[in-house]
């Protein structure tokens, strides 16, 4: 057994979350406690958990709300309640392989025995296929990872997922804020890297991470960008403290971010194919240029096929 709680964080998703709970039970070392956080589900969630918690009364945690409240919220009554010397998280829709904690466990007692620890992970359809690893052509660092969370200087510029640090880190770092209707993880996992003294990485994928097909344009870029000012403002003591070198490509690796979201936004219009579509593609990828002018082939092949 690892001294771990496993958190897992749901709403109204009771069919993927027999997977997720099952994900976490298949493994080939189990953690100390999973916590089941359900965030006032109106499906069948609530009765799921409950069931699970009767047949693993040792096992499984449940914590129902009686208030939606978001998913930061939520993660917050996981860090109060964990009793496992150590707290990772699983999204309701998400899956671990069966070897993650094994093989993360194996990493931290390695003979660098690092502080904290991720993985590699699989982007898969919402029918659960896998589509693309999450490092390929970029190793993730180790160490001391900050100033590249800050930055986003990260495979694919997105956040490792589901790691495993101390529950006195997590507790340091402080609470999730509530406030972040998007980036929340972001937000938490700055934090967080300011307290962990050195992460290591296992090149394995060993994460389900669902993708569930929305794009961006579920959410207005704009909606996006405003997040994004949020961390950076939110943070700019933080990036004074580091050095200057770091500070300059924080800020380049932020509006590299940015004009990714625009080509982001450009290119699901293409998809989505709506009259005039090409005009309003062309402006949202000019937007783009304001931070960065990086060629995207696969939205100019869009923008200009027949």
């Amino acid at each position: 057994m690892m001294d771990l709680t496993v958190g897992i964080t749901s709403y109204n998703q009771c069919g993927l979350l027999v997977e997720a709970i099952d994900s976490v039970l298949a493994q080939t070392l189990r953690p100390r406690e999973i916590i089941i956080v359900d965030d006032a589900s109106e499906d069948d969630s609530p009765q799921l958990i409950r069931s699970y918690a009767a047949h693993y009364p040792d096992l499984v945690r449940p914590i129902l709300l009686a208030r939606n409240s978001g998913p930061n919220a939520a993660r917050n009554h996981v860090i109060e309640a964990a009793h496992g010397q150590r707290l990772s998280f699983l999204d309701g829709d998400d899956r671990w392989l069966p070897t993650k904690l094994e093989r993360e466990a194996a990493r931290l007692n390695g003979p660098d025995r690092p502080d904290a620890v991720f993985s590699n992970f699989y982007f898969t359809a919402k029918d659960g296929a896998h589509m693309f690893l999450w490092a390929t052509d970029q190793t993730p660092p180790e160490g001391y990872l900050l100033p590249q969370v800050l930055m986003l200087d990260l495979p694919r510029t997105t956040l490792f997922r589901s790691e495993i640090a101390p529950t006195n880190l997590w507790h340091r770092a402080g609470q999730f804020d509530a406030s972040f209707a998007i980036y929340g993880d972001w937000d938490m996992k700055i934090r967080l890297a300011a307290q962990v003294p050195r992460f290591g990485y296992v090149d394995e994928p060993l994460c389900e991470y669902r993708r569930h097909g929305a794009g961006i344009s579920n959410k207005p870029v704009e909606m996006h960008l405003a997040a994004v000012d949020h961390i950076e403002q939110k943070y700019a003591p933080l990036v004074e403290q580091l050095a200057a070198t770091h500070s300059q490509a924080i800020g380049h690796g932020l509006d590299h971010f940015r004009a990714k979201l625009w080509r982001r936004a450009a290119l699901d219009v293409c998809l989505q194919r709506p009259a005039n579509f090409r005009k309003t593609a062309l402006g949202l990828y000019k937007r783009s240029w304001q931070y960065d002018r990086v060629l995207d082939p696969r939205l100019l092949w869009h923008l200009f096929k027949p």
